[in-house]
């Protein structure tokens, strides 16, 4: 069974992703102040939708927010840069042993003077929903005997 997929590790994927490609520092979005050009912020927001007792759909919006250098500001660099960004998530993430498809992939310039370039990931996944057992031990192994064709000719196998 695949192992559960946090927030942390999806963030964790993305700025890996960002900071191998573009050889820059990612903040998280408390940073408000005092930081290096050029950097991406990145930020995480998350929706549950349980499905069944034992399953969630997972709504997660990841968004990037890229700052140039002052000397990097204009319109071939912002291009540069948006193309990577669509090329490095435009299929997908791998995070542990599974892939997470993009639903939804959204950039834009923001900003007064818009030098600012914003890109948001939607994924959608279903996960499992962890059940807390308290005092319980879990079963290893089992064995079952069953009785197939019941008569004359009855077939036992475990």
């Amino acid at each position: 069974m695949a192992k559960i997929i946090k927030q942390i590790d999806i963030l964790d994927k993305v700025c890996t992703t960002l900071k191998t490609e573009f050889k820059s520092t990612v903040y998280s979005d408390e940073v408000l102040e005092g930081f290096d050009k050029p950097c991406f912020f990145i930020k995480c927001l998350c929706t549950n939708i349980p499905q069944t007792k034992n399953i969630t759909k997972k709504k997660i919006s990841i968004i990037m927010t890229y700052f140039p250098k002052n000397k990097d500001r204009n319109e071939i660099h912002y291009a540069d840069i948006m193309d990577k960004l669509q090329y490095l998530f435009q299929h997908g993430i791998r995070v542990n042993e599974r892939y997470l498809h993009i639903n939804d992939f959204y950039i834009e310039r923001i900003g007064e003077e818009q030098d600012i370039i914003q890109a948001t990931l939607k994924i959608e996944y279903m996960e499992r929903i962890m059940r807390p057992h308290k005092h319980h031990e879990i079963m290893e192994d089992m064995q079952l005997k069953m009785r197939i064709n019941e008569g004359e000719k009855a077939i036992w196998q475990s």
